[in-house]
């Protein structure tokens, strides 16, 4: 399901998980590549609005799982696309990072998910720092938000007041709530992470596991959740 949320911002609901994509002029900006059925997502988009698979010029990878990176490899073949990446998060997108726990399943997961789908090594060729300012759609500053996976990252869009959080949380049907157990590299992180989002106070957040609450709706389910917590 494609959906326009503004102007310049679509959500793209592909199997599992959504990603975002923002149009600044003739440049284009993903917010994650999406799992199963996202290729057929972004070719609509760019075809609605008179554009090509060349005007992708930058991807931002909120963290390294298959169902944010399945695509990526071939949207890099048909585009121009730099993929900016966390430094912690190399390992989650290699598929090679050592899980601990109950959170061997996501890693065994990840293994059997890679195989079955055939997923392709993107190329990474830019590494993002927290409070990274990017020179992308006006201005996008990086928010490391760690506890779902080491380098996993929050994306601040300025201009419209606006945070894309990745897995930092997921929303549904009147709930808010932290990934399960069994998928979070590192949950001691997590408060530390939330703190920040909740300093930031963004107008909007759009998580890339929501149903379709709007990004005002998600911003007050996630402060309901998370502010008055202990």
């Amino acid at each position: 399901m494609l959906i326009q949320l503004q102007p310049d911002l679509y959500q793209l609901r592909s199997f599992l998980a959504s990603s975002y994509l923002i149009i600044d002029g003739r440049e284009v900006c993903l917010i994650d590549g999406g799992f199963l059925g996202g290729m057929k997502l972004i070719k609509q988009c760019l075809s609605e609005n008179g554009l090509h698979w060349s005007n992708i010029t930058s991807i931002l990878l909120t963290h390294g799982h298959l169902d944010h990176t399945f695509n990526i490899a071939e949207i890099q073949h048909r585009s121009s696309a730099k993929l900016y990446v966390h430094p912690l998060e190399q390992d989650h997108l290699t598929g090679t990072h050592k899980y601990r726990g109950v959170a061997r399943a996501c890693g065994l997961i990840e293994t059997c998910g890679r195989i079955l789908f055939g997923f392709q090594l993107p190329t990474l060729d830019q590494t993002l720092t927290h409070n990274q300012n990017l020179d992308i759609a006006g201005s996008i500053q990086v928010i490391h938000t760690p506890g779902h996976t080491a380098g996993h990252c929050s994306f601040y869009w300025k201009k419209h007041d606006l945070l894309f959080s990745g897995d930092l949380f997921a929303t549904g049907h009147k709930r808010t709530f932290l990934p399960p157990p069994h998928l979070n590299a590192c949950p001691e992180h997590f408060p530390a992470s939330i703190q920040r989002v909740l300093d930031l106070a963004p107008a909007g957040i759009l998580s890339n596991h929501c149903n379709l609450a709007s990004p005002q709706l998600q911003r007050e389910r996630f402060f309901k959740q998370f502010a008055s917590a202990d």
